[in-house]
C-alpha cells in the first residue's frame, strides 16, 4: 500500500512550531551536542502535528546506535506505552528483507538474478508469453513489469480470500499497461511472487526463511516475518485512521501472503541491527569474528543496491533537498539527499506507516515507523538525517503542508464531479436488470443484489467490500462500503449492449486520495447470469 495517505491533519500555530522546528536547522551535529533531546523534540512535534499515538525510532551513526527509542501509546483508550521492543508492521519497509533473501540465495548459488521466473515456478505467466519467457528474478523486484500501479492488490487486500497458487494463476489475465520494462509502476504483487521463489528454492516457508537467515544473525530477536508469527506478542503497536477527524483503532491489513512484500514486523532496537548491517562495509552478522564469512557478500551488496529502474522526481524533493535523479534499485529507492547519495523506502500497511534511509558516505541510517496512516514517519526520518547533516529545512511542515495541499485538492476534485453530475437522470433500466453475477477473470466474482429497495454490491472474495449502491447519474453508482474504515467508496458504471441488456461493469475510485491498493480500475466484470448473485 502507499504511504502519506492521511485524511484528516489539524491546524498549525506557526510561531509555537517554527520554533520548535528551528532544533534541526542547527549547524553540523558535535559529539556535545545533546543528539537525543533533539530527536526527542522533533519525534513529539510531529506525533502532534500528524495526530499519532505511537512512534518508533532509530538512527545509527559511525557505528554506533545513537537513538533507540519508543514514544506515545501502543493503542488509543489503553495505557500500554511504546518502548523499543514495541513491534510495528513496516509495511513495504519489508521489500529490502525479500530482496537480500534472494541475495543470500545468490551467493549460494542456488539462483541468478538473470534466471527466469517460469524455471522457478511453473504456473507462473504473464499477459504476454514472451514477456513470461524473458521474466526474471531481477524483474520481480524493480517495478518494471508493465502492470499499472497497484496491480492486482485487491487480490489480497481487504482481506481477501486467496492462495499464493490462485495469486500465479491469477496473474496471467492482468493486462498491462506500459511495455515490459520500459516504466515505473509500483507493484506489490510481484514481491508476493518474490517471497514463494524464495520458498521454493530453500525450501522452507517465506517467514521461516528470513527469520533464521536474517533475523537470528542478525541479532534481530524480535522481530516477525509475518502476522502469524507475532501472534501472542503482547507488545505490539495497535493500526490507527483518522475517520471525520477522529483518530480510531482499525483492522490491520496485515497477511501473511503478503509478507515479502510488506509483512514484517518489527521493533526500534531489531531495526538498528538491520541498520548496522547497511552501513557497515561487510555486511557484517552479529557476534562475527575475524575470518568469518559477511553475512551478505559485497558482490551482492552491489547488485541490491544498483540502480535498475528510473522513475520521476518528486518535486517536493527537488525543491527541498535537491534531489535530481530517482530510481529504483532491488527492495530500495535511490536518490539524492542535499547531494548526498540516500538508499530509502516507505511503506503503508493499513493503519501503520514506517520509512527508513541510509546515508553511505555519512555513515548514518534511519528508521521511523508509527501507528497511523501518515507521512510523519517520513517527515521525521528526513527530519533526523537533515540535523545530522546541519540543513535547514523543516521537514514536518514540508510534509504536512504537502499532504494539507494534496487532500484538498482530492476534495475539491469530488465536490467538482457532484457538482457536475445529472442529478435529475434515472438509471436506463429497472433496477432489478442490474442484478446478478459478474465475473473479472483475474478477481473473481461480484454479486448485485438488491437490498431496502435499492441495490447492494458484494464480493465473494472479500467480504469487506460489501456496501449499498448510491446513484450518482445514469447507469453509474456509487459503492457506499458498509465498513466506512476503508475510505475507498467507488464509481460503478453499468454498461450496455446494442440491445439494452446489461454487458459489463467498470469500477472506479471516487477520491484520487484513494490508496493506490484498491485497484477498482483493473477490474472488467462481465455479467454472467442470475439475479441476486444466483447462477
Amino acid at each position: 500500500m502507499n504511504l502519506s495517505r492521511n485524511r484528516f491533519l489539524p491546524q498549525i500555530y506557526p510561531l509555537f512550531f517554527l520554533t520548535l522546528g528551528l532544533i534541526f536547522g542547527s549547524s553540523a551535529v558535535s559529539a556535545n551536542q545533546s543528539t537525543e533531546k533533539s530527536i526527542d523534540a522533533a519525534v513529539e512535534r510531529a506525533m502532534k502535528v500528524f495526530q499519532v499515538p505511537g512512534m518508533a525510532v532509530s538512527v545509527v551513526h559511525n557505528g554506533e546506535v545513537v537513538y533507540s527509542k519508543g514514544h506515545g501509546i501502543r493503542e488509543i483508550g489503553q495505557e500500554d506505552r511504546v518502548d523499543n521492543n514495541t513491534l510495528f508492521q513496516i509495511a513495504s519497509v519489508s521489500k529490502a528483507f525479500t530482496a537480500a533473501s534472494l541475495a543470500l540465495l545468490a551467493d549460494e548459488g542456488k539462483l541468478d538474478w538473470e534466471d527466469k521466473v517460469i524455471d522457478y515456478l511453473s504456473d507462473f505467466r504473464m499477459y504476454d508469453a514472451w514477456v513470461t519467457r524473458e521474466f526474471t528474478i531481477r524483474d520481480l523486484l524493480t517495478h518494471r513489469s508493465g502492470l499499472g500501479l497497484g496491480a492486482g492488490d485487491l487480490l489480497f487486500w481487504p482481506a481477501a480470500d486467496t492462495s499464493i497458487g490462485e495469486v500465479i494463476r491469477a496473474m496471467r489475465h492482468l493486462k498491462p499497461v506500459s511495455s515490459f520494462r520500459s516504466q515505473y509502476d509500483y507493484d506489490n504483487l510481484m514481491y508476493a511472487i518474490a517471497g514463494e521463489v524464495i520458498a521454493r528454492v530453500s525450501g522452507m516457508p517465506y517467514a521461516d526463511f528470513v527469520e533464521s537467515r536474517l533475523f537470528a544473525p542478525l541479532g534481530m530477536n524480535d522481530c516477525r516475518a509475518n502476522s502469524s508469527h507475532s501472534r501472542g506478542i503482547e507488545n505490539k503497536a495497535t493500526p490507527h485512521i483518522l475517520l471525520g477527524g477522529e483518530l480510531q483503532v482499525t483492522t490491520s491489513g496485515e497477511s501473511d501472503l503478503m509478507a515479502a512484500a510488506g509483512g514484517i514486523q518489527c521493533s526500534a532496537t531489531g531495526m538498528t541491527h538491520w541498520l548496522s548491517m547497511w552501513l557497515s562495509k561487510d555486511t557484517q552478522q552479529q557476534d562475527q569474528k575475524p575470518g568469518d564469512q559477511p553475512l551478505i557478500s559485497p558482490e551482492q551488496v552491489e547488485e541490491l543496491l544498483a540502480p535498475v529502474t528510473l522513475l520521476p522526481t518528486k518535486d517536493l524533493m527537488k525543491d527541498n533537498a535537491g534531489s535530481h535523479m530517482s530510481a529504483y534499485a532491488l527492495g530500495w529507492g535511490v536518490s539524492t539527499f542535499y547531494g548526498q547519495p540516500i538508499y530509502l523506502h516507505g511503506g503503508l500497511l493499513w493503519g501503520m506507516t514506517s520509512f527508513t534511509a541510509m546515508l553511505p558516505e555519512k555513515n548514518l541510517a534511519v528508521f521511523v515507523s508509527n501507528n497511523q496512516m501518515t507521512a510523519a514517519p517520513r517527515a521525521v526520518g528526513l527530519d533526523i538525517l537533515n540535523y545530522f547533516l546541519g540543513g535547514e529545512k523543516d521537514w514536518i511542515n514540508i510534509y504536512h503542508d504537502e499532504e494539507s495541499s494534496r487532500q484538498q485538492e482530492a476534495d475539491e476534485e469530488v465536490a467538482e464531479a457532484d457538482a457536475a453530475r445529472h442529478a435529475d437522470s434515472l438509471p436506463s433500466l429497472p433496477l432489478t436488470a442490474y442484478m446478478g453475477t459478474y465475473r473479472d477473470a483475474w478477481y473473481g466474482d461480484i454479486f448485485i443484489e438488491q437490498k431496502d429497495d435499492g441495490l447492494y454490491f458484494r464480493s465473494a472474495r472479500s467480504p469487506q467490500l460489501s456496501g449499498t449502491l448510491e446513484h450518482f447519474q445514469f447507469d453509474t453508482f456509487i459503492a457506499r462500503w458498509t465498513d466506512r474504515q476503508l475510505m475507498a467508496d467507488a464509481y460503478v458504471s453499468f454498461y450496455l449492449t446494442p440491445e439494452g441488456l446489461i454487458e459489463r461493469i467498470a469500477m472506479k475510485a471516487v477520491s484520487p486520495e484513494t490508496d493506490f491498493s484498491y485497484d477498482f480500475h483493473d477490474l472488467d466484470l462481465r455479467y454472467v447470469s442470475g439475479q441476486e448473485g444466483k447462477e
